[in-house]
């Protein structure tokens, strides 16, 4: 372990020595108050298992809310030992503790003063053994406390769990042995056993390759690929059979005058048997450094090389300024007077290690003027500077004349970087007045960037309640607590601050449905059509779907006799629509969806992203730029930083009232959402994992057993005074424990919802309509029933399944019954997959 990691940090430092070397910079304009970026200070640490270093842990500034942080797990022994290195990166420490705590962080288990390690002059090693007072097979929050010189505490946390028969050494040499036989031609070959090679795989670009791409394409082809670090594994997710991994290294090719440096992430999810280890996913993403000093101006274009054609870019209104964002470097050029700005970056020539490179954070380019100056946030962890080791919200205001960056506003942050990144996805915008807008909780607030006033001007109801358009200059809500019965939209642009309104009419509600581009589209509904169905869900069947151009004119109208549109999704240039009809007996079925094109072309930047096919590294990224680039005269100007006094911190701490579903996948945050069913199904799609706000579990992916049979199930029959629904509902409370009449509930108007939420209060009810059998069987798995509602009004309870087949209880006839696994999956999507259960 210490010598792979010694090796890494060794190789590191060499390869960054290379990388960063600069030869014509230039600084004209920087002022007497202007400083450079403080470098590093906090100390890496690492877990041993087994002898192997994994789980690489970067520092807090200040306690963070220990349910959100997932990054890894650590796995203890059989004595509920574990080992540990830090690397201390020139840092004096002075003490060392940890905490056990309940995932949650709400309960403090233990708290140890470390006391036993030894010491030399780059690093620290110990072992712990965690008190008896925990259960096995139950996660905690293991968090170490690392006192440095001048008295401050910086905060380490991971996952930890003690277990046995996990197998969690062998998956993690299964994942560092898969890694090392894509550098090795022969060796490579055993690893196609494991691929699932077939057309979704992408094969024309190194940048992103996976399970289904073709073995030259994961052994890296025809490129001469040196490891230049080693890899770091994170163990992510880790149940009985299965494992989530994530690696990150750093590798080199040889370039035509120089060695080329690229960063590399992998995630490998797989599953382990005492035969054999299935690999169940597998994704490499693969991006080069980008060395501004370089030959990379060729023309007119600026070589990016191996990277994503989704990379942040953004230009001024006339084209003579853009900037772009590669592996986490933020670059602005001046195409009039050919100079590139390095604005942004936590590595550089003088702090190149693990920590700066460390992939935790976002830029986002928010501004582009026509004088060069440039508005852009760093969100997320802050590797160094004077808010390292914190979470938050950067913006920073580039000065293109005077060659400077400073630093507007600190927005901190007390959940995890990945969940901070997913709200800022949703919405992070300035405008030119100056006004910052951003989504943190449930609300969206505005700021005045220099007058520091920061209000909350829209309180979020549900999932859709706020719509946002694509470039983020106009947003839409509904005003009022219940989206099902609001009359009226606001619309604000967001760039002049201006409000106008939609109303519905009398005996009608309106709802936002989304955005095309930046027109808005939203739909009519007549208050007689909404409805609760038995299970208490709304059905907002809209009678008229509007389209609205930023200049307020109705771009179209979609309206059918007898057709209703129950929601909408926005992909590229279509509209889909998820529509009804009403039958004759005035009862709703669903019908096929319709599509609304969009013929209006987009307009074209004068500057343009794009790629080229070369033989050696396949496809390739560049930006095309307007006018031929002299490249032997770019100026590289790297601004100075605006030193002020005092602080600029805002804290903006949202109340959160209602329950929020996180959806992990991949080794990152994939959503936030109001709605178990839509995290639920994000979380399927994905082969993921939902979490509740507590850190625990409501879905996983895979964590399913084979088979499970709710034995203690007891059956029941109806009976003149007791429906279906009721006697399913009966029966779930008695298995909890729990007498009622649940008929009686029924007929006072409660839904089976707030029956189940009203009668379970140790329990989280989750309404999972439109999940597939599939995933809602999880739950059977962990010995949860699960209640599925018929169009005819009845209601069976699922208890049971095993490869073939389902069980469940019939109110109807009184017994277990069974039905094939492709019968019942027809059978309750013909009924609309209504299902409702509760994890506990």
């Amino acid at each position: 372990m210490k010598k792979s990691i010694l090796k890494g940090c060794i190789l590191g430092l060499i390869f960054f020595a290379a990388l960063f070397m600069i030869g014509r910079i230039m600084n004209k304009g920087n002022t007497d108050m202007t400083t450079e970026m403080p470098e590093a200070a906090f100390p890496v640490i690492y877990m041993d298992l087994d002898g192997q270093a994994y789980n690489e842990l970067h520092g807090y500034a200040q306690p963070v809310d220990p349910a959100f942080q997932r990054e890894n797990i650590t796995v203890l022994g059989e004595n509920r030992a574990t080992g540990f290195r830090l690397l201390k990166f020139g840092s004096a420490v002075e003490g060392l503790s940890f905490e056990v705590r309940s995932v949650d962080g709400e309960r403090l288990v233990e708290n140890t003063e470390i006391t036993d390690y030894e010491e030399n002059a780059s690093e620290i090693t110990a072992r712990i053994v965690v008190k008896d007072l925990i259960e096995e097979n139950e996660e905690y929050e293991l968090i170490f406390l690392v006192k440095l010189g001048g008295g401050q505490t910086v905060r380490y946390y991971t996952r930890m769990i003690w277990c046995k028969n996990y197998y969690a050494a062998e998956k993690i040499a299964y994942v560092l042995d898969f890694n090392n036989k894509t550098f090795d031609r022969e060796a490579s070959r055993e690893l196609a056993k494991y691929m699932e090679t077939n057309a979704s795989g992408d094969n024309t670009s190194f940048h992103r390759v996976n399970i289904h791409s073709t073995l030259s394409q994961v052994a890296w082809g025809s490129l001469d690929v040196r490891r230049e670090m080693e890899p770091v594994a994170d163990l992510v997710e880790l149940s009985r059979q299965t494992a989530s991994l994530r690696l990150h290294y750093v590798v080199s090719i040889q370039g035509e005058s120089r060695l080329q440096y690229y960063y590399v992430e992998e995630f490998y999810r797989i599953r382990y048997t005492q035969e054999r280890t299935y690999l169940l996913e597998v994704e490499r993403n693969m991006t080069q450094f980008f060395r501004e000093e370089e030959n990379v101006y060729i023309n007119d274009k600026i070589v990016l090389g191996i990277a994503g054609e989704e990379i942040p870019f953004l230009e001024s209104e006339d084209g003579n300024n853009f900037a772009f964002v590669v592996q986490n470097k933020l670059c602005s050029y001046n195409v009039t007077e050919n100079k590139l700005a390095v604005l942004f970056c936590f590595y550089d020539k003088d702090n190149a290690d693990i920590r700066t490179i460390y992939n935790n954070h976002q830029i986002k380019i928010m501004d582009v003027d026509e004088l060069g100056n440039v508005k852009f946030a760093v969100y997320g962890y802050m590797n160094r500077g004077r808010h390292e080791g914190e979470v938050g919200i950067q913006v920073y205001y580039y000065d293109g004349a005077r060659n400077t960056v400073e630093e507007i506003i600190y927005i901190p942050y007390g959940k995890s970087a990945g969940i901070l990144q997913e709200e800022a996805e949703r919405l992070l915008s300035v405008s030119r007045e100056n006004y910052l807008y951003f989504f943190m909780g449930e609300n969206v607030y505005e700021v005045d960037l220099y007058g520091k006033n920061c209000k909350n001007i829209i309180h979020t109801v549900q999932d859709g309640s706020l719509q946002v358009s694509e470039r983020q200059r106009v947003i839409a809500w509904q005003t009022g607590s219940d989206p099902y019965s609001g009359t009226e939209l606001v619309l604000m642009n967001l760039n002049n601050r201006q409000q106008s309104d939609i109303r519905a009419q009398s005996g009608e509600y309106v709802m936002p449905l989304g955005f095309m581009g930046e027109d808005l589209i939203y739909g009519y509904a007549r208050q007689e059509d909404v409805y609760r169905d038995s299970a208490g869900r709304v059905v907002f069947p809209m009678y008229r779907v509007c389209i609205l151009g930023t200049d307020g004119t109705i771009l179209l109208q979609y309206a059918q006799r007898d057709t209703y549109v129950l929601k909408c999704s926005v992909e590229d240039n279509q509209i889909n629509l998820t529509r009804c009809a009403r039958t004759e007996d005035g009862a709703y079925t669903d019908i096929a969806d319709d599509q609304i094109m969009n013929n209006q072309e987009a307009t074209a930047d004068e500057n343009q992203v794009g790629s080229a096919v070369t033989e050696q590294y396949e496809k390739i990224v560049q930006i095309a730029v307007k006018k031929e680039i002299n490249g032997k005269a770019v100026m590289i100007l790297t601004p100075r930083e605006v030193l002020y006094e005092g602080s600029r911190e805002l804290a903006v701490w949202p109340e959160q009232a209602e329950k929020w579903y996180y959806v992990y996948a991949g080794g990152s945050v994939k959503g936030v959402f109001r709605s178990p069913q839509s995290a639920v199904n994000l979380a399927y799609e994905a082969a993921g994992i939902v979490i509740n706000d507590e850190g625990g579990y409501v879905w996983s992916r895979g964590d399913r057993a084979t088979r499970n049979q709710i034995t203690a199930i007891e059956t029941a029959e109806v009976t003149p005074e007791k429906n279906s629904v009721a006697v399913c509902l009966d029966v779930m409370l008695k298995y909890e424990g729990i007498i009622r009449n649940s008929e009686y509930l029924l007929a006072d108007g409660q839904t089976v919802y707030e029956i189940l939420e009203s009668n379970l209060p140790d329990a989280q009810v989750l309404d999972l309509k439109g999940c597939s059998l599939d995933a809602v069987l999880y739950y059977v798995s962990r010995g949860i029933p699960v209640f599925a509602s018929l169009n005819n009004g009845n209601a069976v309870l699922i208890t049971g399944y095993n490869e073939y087949n389902i069980m469940y209880m019939d109110p109807l006839t009184g017994n277990v019954e069974r039905k094939g696994m492709n019968d019942s999956r027809e059978w309750l999507e013909e009924n609309g997959n209504c299902f409702i259960t509760y994890v506990r």
